[in-house]
């Protein structure tokens, strides 16, 4: 049994029946399945946010952590979690704008479309906050560059220095300036009809995420470097930038969030199921 798995947890599984999680393949995800992948009858699959929607709906996997819009787009009938979410309350260090110039010249971004929820964001912000109209495409376009969002531990291991990129925007921490509340990126989601499956393993989760808080400079010594980042950003990051928790703040946030991804064009006007509870 790995040192980083809680005993008793894998006895929490039907016996023969396997738990898929689907989970997004960055750093800021390791705190909450660190040590899952050695209990019994639990596979664990790594794969950008954008996709894990799409696991769920080939039933690839049971549950897993995806962008929040897809809470409004999903091809299917959603259970979710208000546990363990990731979230952030200011400046979240991995989703960032960078831009040769003043954001309100701009006629064009290059949009990394890892993150459904970060380009609906962007979005959002671009129309309430900096009151611009502006073309947002992929980030292979092939149009001259004259910004580009950026999501993941791909925005720690690029040259993105301040004199190649003078302007440049944490969009968690403009999300804070414009509303006062936290961000809520991904959150644990299942289909409606394992809506049982999708609770027992976000209890299995929040344990998890608990025994992992005090080995949390044993994750990051093992891993960050594989991912790009120097133990003391990675630090910094998880414990300073990256939220866990899902409070009342949290939930005001994903709801105001949503309600601009309807009134902005970026999902279409369908409720939201309340969360299960663990």
């Amino acid at each position: 049994m790995s040192c980083l798995t809680t005993p008793g947890l894998d006895m929490m599984r039907p016996f023969g029946q396997t738990t898929r999680v689907g989970v997004v393949s960055f750093l800021n995800a390791r705190p909450l399945v660190a040590g899952l992948e050695s209990l019994a009858n639990w596979s664990i699959t790594s794969a950008p946010p954008s996709a894990l929607i799409d696991l769920l709906a080939a039933d690839e996997v049971d549950l897993a952590l995806c962008s929040s819009v897809d809470l409004l787009t999903a091809p299917f009938e959603v259970a979710w979690l208000a546990s363990t979410p990731l979230a952030c309350r200011g400046a979240t260090r991995t989703v960032r704008l960078f831009s040769h110039q003043p954001i309100d010249t701009l006629r064009t971004i290059h949009c990394d479309t890892d993150s459904h929820t970060s380009v609906a964001l962007l979005r959002i912000l671009l129309a309430e906050f900096w009151n611009v109209e502006v073309e947002l495409v992929d980030l292979h376009d092939p149009r001259p560059i004259e910004a580009k969002l950026l999501i993941g531990d791909k925005v720690v291991g690029e040259e993105l220095t301040p004199e190649a990129w003078p302007v440049q925007v944490d969009l968690g921490e403009a999300w804070l300036s414009h509303t006062s509340l936290p961000f809520v990126f991904a959150v644990w989601m299942g289909r409606s009809d394992r809506a049982e499956c999708l609770e027992r393993a976000g209890r299995v989760i929040d344990r998890q995420l608990r025994l992992n808080r005090h080995r949390l400079q044993e994750i990051i010594a093992r891993e960050a470097s594989m991912l790009g980042w120097s133990r003391s950003d990675a630090s910094d990051y998880l414990t300073d930038h990256i939220r866990y928790h899902f409070g009342a703040a949290e939930l005001d946030g994903l709801i105001l969030f949503l309600e601009k991804c309807r009134e902005h064009g970026c999902a279409p006007d369908r409720p939201v199921p309340p969360p299960r509870d663990l």
